[in-house]
C-alpha cells in the first residue's frame, strides 16, 4: 500500500517552511515500562505513549497537536523538552541535538525552549511571590536580574508591577496563566511548547490568553508547538495542524486544508463534532459519533490502530479490511496534495459543512 511520497508510520511529513527548520523531531519514542513483582520488579511489558513520531516546525510557526485525552500529545512535549527521557529518536532544536545533551549543557539549552502547563493552579508555587518565582528562571540559569527586570516582563504580558510582591493565590485564573507566560519567556526562548494553556480557563478569558501568545509571537518571533482539545481554538491560532491517535500522527495539514478537507475517518470525526453556531447550518450536517474507547496503549491493535473505532472499516469488503487488520498505514500524501498526508488506506475527503 505504500505509494510514492509516504513516509514511516506515525511520522510528519515536513511542510513548507522559510528557512532551517526550528525544531526537527525523528522517530521520536517513549514507551513507559510496565513492572510486575514485590521484590524483584520485572518489566513484564511497555505502555506505548508515543510511537516513531517525526515532526519538522519552521521559525515562527504554530505547529497544533490535537486528539484525545491518553493518546500521547503531552507527552509527546515534554519528551521534545527532555521533561522525561525519550526511548528513542532525536530531537534538533535550532541545529542543537538536544537527545545527546549532557546534564550542564542541557540546564543552559533549557534558555531556548520552555513550556507553559495547562493548570495555572498548579504551576506556580504557592511559597513565593510573583517576583520571586520569575526571578528564580534567571537566577537557574545564570542570568542578571535587574531591578526593572520583573516590572518589564509583567508589562510584557498585560499586568501591573504591584502585582510582583504579591503569591499566587491572590490572582485569577488568567492572571496566574499569564504570570505562567512571563516565566516561560523570561529568557527569550526560541520555542516555546503550550501544553492545553487556555483550557482550565472561563471561555471569556480564553480569547485574552489565545490573543497574548499571537501578540508575543509576532513581537518576539516565538515558534510554538499546540496542545489542545479544542478545535475552534486551534483553527484561531495554528498554522499547522497534526492530529494524533494512540501515540501515532494520522493526519497532517495546513490548518485551512485539513478543517475543510479531512481525509482520515478520525479527523473527519473530531471535525463533526464542533459545533456549529448556526441551528440552520447544524441541522444539515451529520455528526459522526465513534463507538468504544480508545485501545490500551500497552497492547495496541495491529495494522491499523484506529480501525476497532473506524466508521468506514465498517463499510469495507472482507479484503479490504484483512488490509487495515495486517498493514499499519503510512502517511502518505492525499491524492493532488503536495503537503497534506494521511494514513489511512482508504482515505477519501470529506467536505465539511459550514456556515
Amino acid at each position: 500500500m505504500t505509494e510514492q511520497g509516504a513516509v514511516s508510520p506515525g511520522a510528519v511529513g515536513t511542510l513548507s517552511g522559510n528557512g532551517t527548520p526550528m525544531l526537527e523531531v525523528r522517530n521520536l519514542v517513549k514507551h513507559f515500562p510496565i513492572r510486575s513483582g514485590i521484590f524483584i520488579k520485572r518489566v513484564i511489558g511497555h505502555v506505548k505513549a508515543v510511537d516513531d513520531i517525526s515532526l519538522t516546525i519552521h521559525k515562527g510557526q504554530t505547529v497544533a497537536l490535537v486528539g484525545e485525552s491518553g493518546c500521547g500529545k503531552s507527552t509527546t512535549a515534554r519528551a521534545i523538552l527532555r521533561l522525561v527521557e525519550p526511548t528513542s529518536g532525536t530531537v534538533n532544536l535550532d541545529g542543537l541535538e538536544v537527545t545527546k545533551l549532557g546534564k550542564e549543557k542541557l540546564r543552559r539549552a533549557r534558555r531556548d525552549m520552555q513550556i507553559i502547563f495547562q493548570d495555572p493552579y498548579a504551576s506556580l508555587n504557592p511559597r513565593m511571590t510573583i517576583r520571586q518565582i520569575l526571578s528564580e528562571k534567571y537566577q537557574l540559569l545564570g542570568s542578571e536580574v535587574t531591578k526593572s527586570t520583573i516590572s518589564d516582563l509583567l508589562d510584557t504580558v498585560g499586568l501591573a508591577d504591584e502585582y510582583a510582591d504579591r503569591y499566587p493565590h491572590e490572582f485569577s485564573g488568567g492572571q496566574r496563566q499569564r504570570i505562567g507566560i512571563a516565566r516561560a519567556i523570561a529568557l527569550n526562548p526560541k520555542f516555546v511548547v503550550l501544553d492545553e494553556p487556555v483550557s482550565a480557563l472561563d471561555v471569556s478569558i480564553q480569547a485574552q490568553i489565545v490573543n497574548l501568545l499571537e501578540d508575543l509571537q509576532d513581537e518576539l518571533g516565538l515558534t510554538y508547538l499546540f496542545i489542545a482539545h479544542d478545535l475552534s481554538v486551534v483553527r484561531h491560532i495554528s498554522d499547522i495542524v497534526a492530529v494524533m491517535y494512540l501515540g501515532q500522527i494520522v493526519e497532517i495539514a495546513s490548518r485551512d486544508d485539513l478543517f475543510d478537507r479531512p481525509y482520515h475517518p478520525y479527523t473527519q470525526a473530531l471535525i463533526s463534532a464542533v459545533p456549529i453556531p448556526d441551528p440552520k447550518v447544524e441541522r444539515l450536517r451529520e455528526t459522526i459519533v465513534l463507538r468504544g474507547d480508545v485501545p490500551n496503549p500497552a497492547n495496541p491493535p495491529s495494522g491499523c490502530r484506529f480501525r476497532t473505532r473506524c466508521w468506514k472499516f465498517e463499510q469495507l469488503s472482507e479484503s479490504e479490511r484483512q488490509v487495515c487488520i495486517e498493514e499499519p498505514p503510512p502517511l502518505n500524501l492525499v491524492p493532488g496534495a503536495t503537503t497534506h498526508r494521511s494514513a489511512c488506506h482508504y482515505a477519501a475527503v470529506r467536505e465539511v459543512v459550514r456556515a
